[in-house]
């Protein structure tokens, strides 16, 4: 049996023209994963609803064509920020709003690859989009792989993204 819900589309395709103006939508962020009781994005510490972020290269990506940065080991800064939001979890902005913050000490490194790549992802990694400053267009998709149940977080064996989240919660 699988812990996931398989996929049946990529979701939203983000894609980047090259230009010299700033894109507006590219500050440090972790993505929602299910709706709150008012439709608002919501984050819990067991990731209610997402298994993964994904991140799918349908273009080459070199630096200078907008990759997604990520701060690399941002995971480990998240788990903390939702331990007292039950489940019910956090609200996505106040989360996003605590979590920069706290990852700002944390490298920095870029989605780059060619097309076909794949980056399966912690749920809680932080990041951001930036802008293009290549020569072609960069077309990505990065769905949720959605989980068929919340991370167990008591388990003697979890699983890697449970196991990062524990460690999360030691630091």
């Amino acid at each position: 049996m699988t812990a996931w819900v398989p996929r049946v589309g990529l979701g939203t395709f983000p894609v980047r023209f090259p230009s010299s103006s700033e894109p507006g939508d590219d500050g440090w962020h972790v993505e929602a994963s299910f709706a709150g009781p008012q439709g608002e994005g919501r984050l819990s510490l067991r990731s209610r609803e997402r298994a993964l972020l994904m991140l799918f290269l349908f273009s080459d990506v070199g630096p200078d064509d907008a990759p997604t940065r990520i701060r690399v080991g941002s995971h480990l800064d998240v788990p903390r920020l939702l331990e007292s939001g039950g489940e019910e979890g956090r609200e996505w902005m106040s989360l996003c709003q605590d979590a920069v913050p706290a990852s700002e000490h944390r490298p920095v490194a870029l989605a780059t690859g060619v097309l076909g790549d794949v980056y399966l992802c912690h749920p809680f990694l932080v990041h951001a989009a930036q802008p293009h400053r290549g020569r072609t267009p960069r077309f990505m998709a990065q769905p949720p792989l959605h989980a068929k149940q919340h991370l167990d977080l008591q388990d003697d064996q979890p699983t890697p993204v449970a196991r990062a989240v524990l460690n999360g919660l030691r630091r």
